[in-house]
């Protein structure tokens, strides 16, 4: 998925918003879904990464999973991310919003 350096536990790391161009940072208490919505509408539930809802696709980047609804096969694709409870493994996200 790229050869960018991982980032530390718990540490920011950005997310780009490719249909709108938006490039946000995540600080390391706000989750991906708290950042986001602050620019588009992005469908919610839980916000405990046990419903789904908020699971967008990657189109780059390497999500650090910590929901419990993505299977093992889905999360080694590492194609998909729940926005309001997974991080990144690397400095930036690429989300296809």
């Amino acid at each position: 998925m790229g050869a960018e350096e991982p980032t530390a536990e718990g540490a920011r790391f950005n997310v780009v918003l490719r249909r709108t161009g938006a490039v946000l940072e995540v600080p390391a208490d706000r989750s991906i879904l708290e950042v986001v919505e602050e620019v588009v509408a992005v469908p919610f539930t839980c916000r405990a990464g046990d419903c789904g809802s908020c699971v967008t696709t990657v189109l780059a980047g390497t999500p650090d999973y910590r929901n419990s609804v993505l299977s093992p096969r889905a999360r080694a694709a590492a194609r998909r991310v729940a926005l309001c409870i997974d991080r990144s493994l690397t400095p930036t996200l690429e989300l296809d919003l």
